[in-house]
């Protein structure tokens, strides 16, 4: 490979999808992967693969551990159209999605978009995102600064985002040096050179045994320290992360037809 396949298949630009939990707190309506719930007969995964149609992304790194079996035979459709790749977090009990983050990124190539797998978005707010991003990015929506459960992102002066906060309010001492901005709502914009650096932090996070089941935003607040990592708001409120019953009520009514 020359210099310039290279440097173009460095820009070329790739999916990771996080789905390897098991979404206890849903097991009410559903035991199979959130991914896999419907909303207008269609299920979350076909969904967010269909839009990544209309934005010609074909290499797409699906992280997989509960019931992984009927997420592959979902997505089968799709085969034709994408290169997937699987990789799987098997000890999703155990092991949070830090831990799926860093092997999704080991998997992929080049810039990545990082989904959590249970977010439902408008095309639209993707198609904003992408416009004009040059910068690793977090995608941020409108949430209450008093939302206890999102991931809230904290900012500096310069526009890039040092803290998220989740499963508990923001201190007055965190409000006196980082604006608050938002809720990161599960999109992330990794360009090659921050990915390189956050693979390596990655690996360092996860050899301390207490930090193995704790998800990407515990990791994100040691590594934003360093590490310039921007962020871009959408004014667009279509998009739900599904973490509940009701957030699953509420998604079927947003994006009704």
């Amino acid at each position: 490979m020359d210099q310039k396949q290279r440097k173009k298949k460095l820009n070329k630009l790739s999916a990771i999808f996080l789905l390897a939990g098991f979404g206890k707190r849903i097991s009410n309506i559903t035991r199979n992967p959130k991914c896999l719930l419907k909303v207008n007969n269609q299920t979350l995964i076909d969904r967010n693969l269909e839009i990544l149609k209309k934005f010609k992304i074909k290499d797409v790194v699906l992280v997989l551990g509960y019931k992984k079996k009927l997420i592959k035979k979902e997505i089968k459709k799709f085969d034709n159209y994408f290169n997937f790749k699987f990789i799987y977090n098997n000890e999703y009990r155990i092991k949070g999605n830090s831990f799926s983050l860093l092997k999704g990124l080991e998997k992929s190539y080049g810039n990545s978009l990082v989904f959590d797998g249970d977010l439902v978005f408008s095309s639209d707010i993707l198609k904003s995102f992408l416009k004009h991003n040059t910068h690793s990015s977090f995608l941020i929506g409108k949430t209450s600064i008093s939302n206890v459960e999102c991931a809230k992102a904290l900012a500096d002066k310069y526009g890039f985002v040092r803290k998220t906060i989740d499963k508990r309010l923001i201190k007055k001492s965190e409000l006196k040096k980082l604006n608050f901005v938002g809720e990161a709502i599960g999109i992330i914009l990794i360009k090659s050179d921050i990915k390189v650096k956050m693979i390596f932090s990655l690996k360092k996070f996860l050899k301390k045994k207490e930090n193995i089941q704790l998800n990407w935003e515990h990791f994100m607040n040691e590594f934003l320290k360093v590490n310039n990592i921007k962020y871009k708001k959408t004014i667009n409120s279509r998009w739900i992360e599904i973490d509940t019953k009701q957030d699953y009520i509420k998604a079927k009514s947003l994006f009704k037809k």
